[in-house]
């Protein structure tokens, strides 16, 4: 592709820093980078406790174990959610009930909520869709009153800020997402901010392995022992490496792909007063980070000719999430409570265009020519 849907950041340290583990002789010794890194979330994004795992997914499926999440469990999302948020829950038994959206920004309606609770609710669980911060005001008060956990995926909101806060500090657990295709990247990499501190030593166990190994570390236990379940979830210091490389220069990270936002929304303002397309409409709390940005066309036939114009100009652009509950594994391990009136509709609806973060201005203007053409045409 001239113009492909996404590539990965790089600043141009991470050689450097990969270079320092590599030379110790032993990549998986300790080079500081991990601890680098988790001080780094701890200091400058505001969370409580901050550790790197392996991926988002690995950060959801411990959260539902620290939660000791068990069959007859129910757990409240969002459809409109990546696989792993109902599959962290649904692999330790849980029935994932599924509530509808806000249709401008694609995050889970707080009004849905209350009505979804029943006495085997356990925990809300909340996706910040591209950065975009959910009402945390109602949805805490719902937690509180009613003794539920929230879970937060903020696999999309590194440095994203809602009503002054960031992103990943309003659940009793947080989630992150350091893969690949995300503003901050180290390849393959997840986090878990531990916001609860009632929590801890919970996730202390869970987290080495079902072991006693910190307190027994520390001088406190007289024997290494297994004492529940868990499993090898920290991440490598050499993916560390890299991702420090890029934490030290997220706010220039995420200040370009505002850049590349904005750009997309002005030129493509007139096409959604034309009422050709739909802008995003985040709600004026959100302090979003440009990670994702999306229109929506017609319907679904509409969005597959566009999707095909766009690849004849050489241009990738990716539809988004299948709702969960839409599928025969969601059907069969959860329900939609109330009405579906905007998940599906808006899923179909919905395209991504490119965005990533050495993005030249002439490729994303040549995006929006083909765009307009494409509707110029038609």
């Amino acid at each position: 592709m001239k113009i492909p849907f996404f590539r990965t950041t790089i600043t141009g340290d991470e050689l450097k820093y990969t270079e320092q583990v590599l030379g110790n002789g032993d990549a998986f010794a300790n080079s500081g980078f991990v601890a680098k890194c988790e001080q780094f979330m701890v200091h400058r994004h505001g969370v409580e406790k901050f550790f790197l795992t392996k991926s988002c997914t690995h950060s959801l499926e411990l959260a539902a174990i620290i939660l000791d999440i068990k069959p007859g469990d129910e757990i409240i999302l969002p459809s409109y959610a990546f696989v792993s948020c109902a599959n962290a829950f649904a692999l330790r038994g849980a029935t994932c009930v599924f509530v509808d959206i806000h249709p401008g920004s694609m995050i889970v309606d707080e009004t849905k909520i209350e009505s979804a609770i029943t006495k085997k609710t356990k925990a809300i669980l909340t996706l910040n869709y591209a950065s975009v911060g959910c009402n945390y005001a109602v949805i805490k008060d719902i937690a509180k009153r009613h003794n539920l956990y929230i879970v937060e995926d903020n696999a999309h909101g590194i440095g994203a800020q809602h009503e002054g806060a960031f992103l990943g500090t309003f659940g009793d657990i947080s989630t992150f997402s350091f893969d690949h295709m995300k503003n901050v990247s180290c390849g393959q990499g997840g986090g878990i901010s531990i916001n609860n501190p009632a929590l801890l030593e919970k996730f202390y166990v869970h987290y080495e392995f079902g072991t006693n190994r910190r307190s027994f570390m520390a001088g406190s236990g007289d024997s290494y022992e297994w004492k529940n379940i868990g499993s090898n979830y920290p991440i490598s210091e050499l993916n560390a490496s890299m991702l420090f490389a890029q934490l030290e220069k997220m706010e220039a990270i995420n200040s370009r792909f505002m850049q590349l936002w904005n750009s997309y929304y002005a030129q493509l303002k007139q096409l959604d007063e034309k009422k050709l397309i739909t802008l995003p409409a985040p709600p004026q709390t959100a302090n979003n980070n440009g990670h994702c940005f999306f229109i929506k066309v017609k319907d679904d036939e509409k969005k597959k000719k566009l999707v095909n114009y766009l690849l004849e100009n050489d241009i990738q652009a990716r539809f988004h999430y299948t709702p969960l509950h839409s599928s025969k594994f969601g059907a069969d391990n959860g329900r939609f409570n109330g009405e579906d009136k905007y998940t599906s509709a808006e899923a179909h609806r919905l395209l991504r265009l490119p965005i990533y973060f050495d993005m030249k201005d002439a490729d994303l203007n040549f995006v929006v020519e083909v765009v307009n053409r494409f509707y110029s045409n038609r």
